[in-house]
């Protein structure tokens, strides 16, 4: 029997057809890594605790809006819940969705090693920390923004004249925006800054959680003790909500403090100063990942 030969033409060639721009990996990056975050294409019991302390974020707001339409006295859902006290009565949500949801966009990464994988792609370590840090201002915007732009808009839908409402309240929405965004960002940093210092998710969850559940105490006491309301400015969980007190129309829930409130300029300091260390410390971490 004669043994056939083939020969065929198989060399590699240049790629020919349509390239996306670079932004649309880090587009792509932020997309699943959110997604992954709060469980979704993932199993039912992954889902369950983040979208849990999303509906929390949303209850009081619900409740705000339902009020008005049950009973018959004029009350509107910002007289129930003005803007600026909301996030000070979802904090607790806010802290919760930061430590146990925020860390996992880099532990889960580190632990498994796979760093390497994207740095010997076209993704930088610029563009994987670009991807990662809009994945978690989109997902903290979830439980600050959202119930934020909600509360506006039911209390304009509910008013006896909507478009009265829309023109007095509507006027409000940059800065609903920007108040609830400077929160999502800052806690945004704080849980990248967990979850880039350890590969234990739950290290970086208790980390977290000890820093913005010490430091209310900690530093309210020094406050009381020496009389001194600058001290109030340590507070890592609420000093960023008396930053977005700031912007928020409607009464302050800050204004009754016995012991004075601490400087405006200190409290955007440490907002800030601590987005500006948790920027240099994840660009450390991963300028360091890239030329291991």
């Amino acid at each position: 029997m004669t043994a056939q030969a083939r020969l065929y033409d198989v060399r590699y060639s240049r790629y020919s057809g349509s390239r996306e721009p670079r932004w649309r990996s880090v587009l792509a990056l932020a997309r699943s890594s959110a997604m992954r975050a709060i469980g979704l294409r993932r199993t039912a019991g992954a889902k369950v605790w983040p979208f849990l302390l999303i509906a929390a974020a949303h209850l009081p707001v619900v409740a705000a809006v339902g009020i008005p339409l049950l009973i018959t006295d004029q009350i509107t859902p910002l007289e129930i819940m003005p803007l600026s006290q909301l996030l000070v009565f979802i904090v607790p949500v806010l802290v919760a969705f930061a430590a146990t949801t925020l860390p996992s966009l880099l532990t889960r990464e580190r632990r498994d090693r796979v760093l390497s994988l994207y740095f010997s792609t076209a993704v930088s370590p610029w563009e994987y920390l670009a991807g990662k840090v809009l994945a978690a201002v989109a997902l903290m915007s979830l439980v600050t923004v959202s119930p934020l732009l909600i509360l506006l808009a039911g209390s304009i839908l509910t008013a006896t004249e909507p478009l009265d409402a829309l023109r007095d309240d509507g006027a409000d929405l940059p800065m609903v925006l920007l108040g609830g965004l400077v929160v999502a960002v800052y806690f945004a940093a704080l849980g990248l800054l967990a979850g880039s210092l350890t590969a234990k998710r739950i290290f970086a969850i208790g980390g977290l959680l000890a820093v913005l559940l010490v430091t209310p105490i900690v530093f309210n006491l020094i406050a009381g003790i020496g009389n001194q309301p600058a001290a109030m400015a340590g507070d890592l969980t609420t000093t960023p909500l008396r930053a977005a007190d700031m912007l928020l129309p409607g009464e302050s829930p800050f204004e009754g403090e016995n012991d004075g409130m601490p400087p405006n300029a200190l409290v955007w300091g440490v907002v800030g100063g601590v987005v500006l260390l948790s920027a240099a410390v994840l660009w450390f971490r991963y300028s360091e990942e890239d030329s291991a």
